[in-house]
């Protein structure tokens, strides 16, 4: 297994949706490559936070997810020559952020929400040898 089908079935492994084979194989390639270990790691860390974090519940100001959604979606609609170039590139237009990176936006922002929460709840200030941001 080469790194790229190794993180393309992370997801699957850490799910247990992978046959024994691919699960020998899967692992047998985290025994030599720590890029992917630390990989697995990242996202097995991810989700457990995500996981714990269903239980906190955070208060953002009224309009947040409104103002995020504008703020996101404000781009203009293309003009015929911009959807042509589109084409002609892979689908990306000319100064404009694509669809997919967008949606990493909201993933972030989730993400980022769910961290301001945790620290609200449990009261985190920063300790000695942390930086205050």
């Amino acid at each position: 297994m080469d790194c790229v089908t190794c993180r393309e079935v992370i997801q699957r492994y850490i799910d247990g949706e992978l046959d024994d084979g691919r699960v020998v194989e899967f692992q047998r390639h985290l025994s030599f490559c720590g890029d992917c270990a630390a990989e697995l790691q990242g996202i097995a860390a991810a989700r457990a936070v995500l996981r714990a974090a269903r239980e906190v519940t955070v208060d953002v100001p009224a309009g947040f997810a409104d103002r995020v959604t504008a703020a996101l979606e404000a781009q203009p609609e293309p003009s015929a020559l911009e959807r042509a170039l589109a084409t002609a590139t892979g689908g990306v237009l000319p100064g404009r952020v694509p669809r997919r990176i967008r949606h990493y936006g909201y993933y972030v922002l989730a993400f980022a929400a769910v961290v301001i929460g945790l620290q609200r709840k449990y009261g985190h200030k920063p300790g000695e040898g942390e930086v205050k941001v």
